[in-house]
């Protein structure tokens, strides 16, 4: 007998459904509201009556509109004993670059306007989140509920200004906020350390930006002479011309400079060779 379940109208729009099991709505007090969130969740019309809703579920993987609890089963299947062979030969090794590209298609999707694009792209960076949860849950590593559970812990403690006693009027203060929290929390209070835990993994120009801006901060003199980003392009060719391997020649320079600062050795950007 398939399980159903009961929430008022008020906890409806807040609830977890899982569609593949029917749904029971009380105290429904705006019908049209209703019905239109229903319809929405299940792929078809549910009526209201008498201030109810009952939608049946359907477990098939051919319908109309799909929810949370879909993607959960889908994914559980292919990476189950007989499922598909290569997503259960997938490893966190294997698919790391995924997570990157799917990350800059988003965002290529995001400059673009594309909202199609962005809705796409959204799904396959999630889809990267639960692959990794589900092979770290078979392999007694981790589970999507410790996944969930870090994160919103992660949220509730950070914006000290808003489930804390902190205030925060502005989108500066609010980050200012954040990132004080932050920093408690990874016992990252040094400048130093806060570098360290930016990854090699980072493209060297964002990893360049993150760094500078941190070792700025805490006194480096940039000194370099200004230039535009067409005279960075040239000196990349000429770099390029020179035989260097970009991506992981600058961040060994990157990463030169930071020990070089919190050695004590430069003051300014040029001390370092």
């Amino acid at each position: 007998m398939k399980s159903v379940f009961t929430v008022t109208e008020r906890d409806l729009y807040d609830a977890l459904i899982d569609t593949r099991y029917d749904l029971r709505v009380t105290e429904i007090t705006d019908p049209e509201r209703a019905e239109a969130y229903l319809e929405k969740l299940y792929g078809r019309p549910v009526p209201v009556s008498g201030g109810e809703a009952y939608a049946e579920g359907s477990d098939s993987l051919f319908k109309p509109r799909y929810s949370d609890g879909d993607l959960l089963h889908v994914m559980r299947r292919l990476t189950a004993e007989d499922g598909c062979p290569w997503d259960r030969a997938q490893t966190h090794e294997s698919i790391r670059k995924n997570a990157i590209e799917e990350a800059y298609e988003l965002c290529e999707a995001i400059d673009a306007g594309d909202v199609a694009g962005m809705r796409e792209e959204t799904g396959d960076l999630l889809l990267q989140a639960l692959f990794h949860s589900d092979m770290a849950e078979r392999a007694g590593e981790f589970s999507r509920l410790d996944v969930v559970d870090e994160l919103v812990r992660k949220l509730v403690t950070r914006h000290t200004h808003i489930f804390g006693a902190d205030k925060a009027a502005t989108e500066e203060e609010a980050l200012g906020r954040w990132e004080a929290a932050k920093a408690k929390e990874k016992h990252a209070e040094t400048t130093e350390s806060k570098v360290a835990r930016l990854p090699d993994s980072f493209p060297a120009l964002l990893k360049l930006q993150k760094v500078l801006k941190k070792l700025t901060e805490a006194g480096l003199e940039n000194d370099c002479p200004k230039t535009t980003v067409r005279d960075v392009l040239v000196a990349a060719c000429g770099a390029l011309k020179g035989g260097a391997d970009l991506e992981p020649d600058l961040i060994k320079e990157i990463n030169a400079l930071s020990a070089a600062f919190f050695r004590g050795e430069a003051k300014k950007v040029t001390d370092v060779d």
